[in-house]
């Protein structure tokens, strides 16, 4: 099931991953007049389009993607929920850790077997601009629907206190069963103190901080 969502006509709209705020490409696309949006993204980074979603590495995180396999249950991810996925490669990456022929193979295997298109960009800036023409092509050429797939709706308590804690910003599924693991609870948890919450492992200060301001801070209209 698809969320759509309405934007003004003349306007490019692209939905970033909360993990990608530690980079510059949010602030390129705003200065390309894009409206940015800010969620938490189970699959990819960049959400153009109902049908384009892209997933960005850095040239090193790309090679250790290979190493640790993570790369290839991505694309499956992105292939699976996708019509139209795309990897960027940012910047260059070092050889060192790994043989040059695994990385031809891994390339090869993306594009033919997951057909999965990969482009590379020099920088943030040069990524940044991939992704706005994407999405630029598919919401004003093409017509095509900006939307968020709906996730089915989780059956018994521990998959609901998971699914509850990776709705936060900054906390995927990972940690949020991570979170469980050292709080046990929801209420334990949202009642922590911002340096108790920064000690749970891949949390870290920044993130730790916004939870704590979410839980804590008076609402006002």
């Amino acid at each position: 099931m698809i969320q759509k969502i309405l934007k003004p006509e003349d306007k490019v709209l692209v939905f970033v991953d909360y993990r990608e705020e530690n980079c510059n490409i949010m602030e390129y696309l705003k200065d390309m007049d894009a409206i940015v949006k800010q969620i938490p993204l189970k699959i990819g980074d960049y959400l153009c389009s109902d049908r384009v979603c892209v997933e960005r590495k850095t040239g090193d995180d790309f090679i250790s993607s290979i190493i640790d396999g993570r790369l290839f249950k991505q694309a499956n991810e992105l292939k699976e929920n996708f019509q139209k996925p795309i990897i960027i490669v940012e910047g260059n990456y070092s050889i060192s850790k790994i043989n040059e022929n695994a990385v031809k193979a891994a390339l090869a295997t993306i594009v033919l077997d997951y057909e999965i298109p990969i482009i590379m960009t020099k920088n943030e800036k040069e990524s940044s601009s991939v992704i706005f023409w994407l999405a630029k092509r598919e919401q004003g050429i093409k017509k095509r629907d900006v939307g968020i797939k709906g996730e089915k709706k989780p059956k018994g308590i521990k998959e609901s206190q998971e699914h509850f804690i990776s709705s936060l910003p900054g906390v995927s599924t990972v940690l949020s069963k991570r979170i469980l693991e050292d709080f046990k609870n929801i209420k334990k948890f949202t009642s922590a103190k911002e340096s108790d919450i920064s000690k749970v492992k891949g949390i870290g200060r920044p993130v730790a901080k916004k939870l704590y301001k979410i839980f804590n801070e008076e609402w006002r209209e």
